[in-house]
């Protein structure tokens, strides 16, 4: 596992970091609190690509898609509102199989762990917020 504490203007460091580990069909799973930050982890490694594309939320939406000139597409996902089971009947797992690159943002151990099962390359990034407005990235690739 690495670790790492960074301001969001140094998210840059993690962003490349992760283009040198992720590649197709990989999928970040995304842990922390409300508001730790994992939507704005996807939205600096997706602008890292192209400062025109906006990221939000899916929040609302489940998934979202971003073109990529590098993965195709990038993938972003979110379970806040849906269990693992949801998400599976929902057909995550096909879901996973296009193409590209997903972050899952509220990823859980169970998931990784039925993912690893079916043959995904599974990477956890868990992010806490420090006092000094820090985050602290731990990110484990098995």
């Amino acid at each position: 596992m690495n670790e790492v504490t960074l301001a969001e203007d140094d998210l840059h460091i993690l962003c490349q970091e992760l283009k040198n580990i992720l590649q197709d069909r990989y999928v970040v799973l995304l842990q922390g609190d409300i508001g730790s930050g994992k939507t704005t982890l996807v939205r600096h490694f997706v602008e890292s690509f192209d400062t025109t594309t906006r990221v939000n939320s899916p929040t609302f939406s489940l998934s979202l898609a971003y073109d990529n000139p590098h993965y195709g597409v990038i993938y972003h996902y979110d379970m806040y509102r849906k269990s693992l089971r949801e998400m599976l009947e929902l057909g995550l797992l096909d879901m996973l199989m296009q193409e590209g690159l997903h972050f899952i943002e509220w990823g859980d151990e169970n998931l990784g762990q039925i993912l690893k099962q079916n043959g995904f390359q599974v990477i956890f990034i868990h992010i806490t917020p420090t006092p000094s407005h820090h985050r602290i990235y731990e990110v484990s690739h098995e």
